[in-house]
């Protein structure tokens, strides 16, 4: 059940919403309007959806913060630019005048020893936001993620081209996968989470008719740190398709930061260096 309170800070009102397991804070009253939700995790290897993201992003400042007990949040921080333990949600309009919110994931489990406990930690947090943003006219899902589990050993999958996406629609999760030129994809892909957790939880926790809840997926290369072109396949499916404008300086400035980042040799850290002052 959801608590709302209201209070004023600097001429901006802001909105605090309770959900249980999830807390929302606006600092932008929202509408109540047909809305795309744009999904990307940060962290995620190759950075391809990291770098498509925040190029949809550009300098816009987050309307919504959105915060969580069930957070994988480092215990540690430090000064100045001090990490958030917070997701972010962006408000952007594409060409047609359509609002988008993009939601970026920061902490998260995800792949790795714990993916156990991915679903443990993630549904509750998911479920309340999917609830509470459909209450605004979500009804659209799109979540950008790359082919993480390509390699993986121990299952043959289906194989992206460089220059493709593939796009999974999870409405009619029965049906096959397709690349974006039509090309039907017949061998399985294993999807890891939080991406197939998101869509499930988005199609079956929004009361809204939902017109679309796709996973949009960008081939993955092992053997580079920096995943350009899986972002660069991201970034047009996103300008072509959804006529959303692309901020090119912003990516080129992640591009910058997180090249910076290999030089430095210590990737373990860079997941919290990823979580501030971008």
């Amino acid at each position: 059940m959801e608590h709302r309170s209201r209070d004023s800070q600097g001429g901006v009102v802001i909105e605090i919403v309770n959900m249980g397991d999830t807390d929302i804070v606006w600092t932008k009253t929202p509408t109540h309007e047909p809305t795309t939700l744009v999904t990307f995790y940060q962290g995620e290897r190759g950075f391809a959806s990291f770098v498509a993201g925040m190029g949809l992003i550009g300098d816009e400042e987050p309307v919504a913060r959105i915060f969580s007990k069930l957070h994988s949040v480092d215990p540690m921080n430090a000064f100045p630019d001090p990490t958030f333990p917070e997701w972010r949600l962006y408000e952007r309009r594409n060409d047609d005048g359509r609002r988008y919110f993009i939601l970026r994931l920061s902490h998260t489990d995800v792949l790795g020893a714990n993916m156990t406990k991915a679903w443990l930690y993630n549904y509750p947090v998911f479920r309340d936001i999917t609830m509470h943003l459909a209450s605004y006219g979500v009804d659209e899902s799109l979540y950008m993620t790359s082919h993480m589990m390509g390699s993986y050993p121990a299952a043959e999958q289906a194989y992206i081209p460089d220059d493709h996406l593939v796009i999974f629609d999870h409405l009619n999760p029965e049906e096959d996968a397709y690349l974006t030129d039509g090309t039907r994809i017949e061998e399985e892909m294993l999807i890891p989470p939080p991406c197939w957790m998101f869509c499930n939880i988005f199609g079956n926790f929004n009361h809204n008719v939902i017109k679309g809840n796709w996973i949009a997926i960008c081939s993955h290369d092992e053997n580079v740190f920096v995943n350009e072109r899986g972002s660069d396949m991201l970034i047009n499916f996103m300008s072509d398709v959804h006529a959303l404008s692309v901020n090119h300086g912003k990516v080129a400035e992640i591009y910058e930061m997180i090249t910076q980042v290999e030089h430095m040799g210590e990737t373990t850290d860079l997941k919290t260096l990823l979580d501030g002052g971008f």
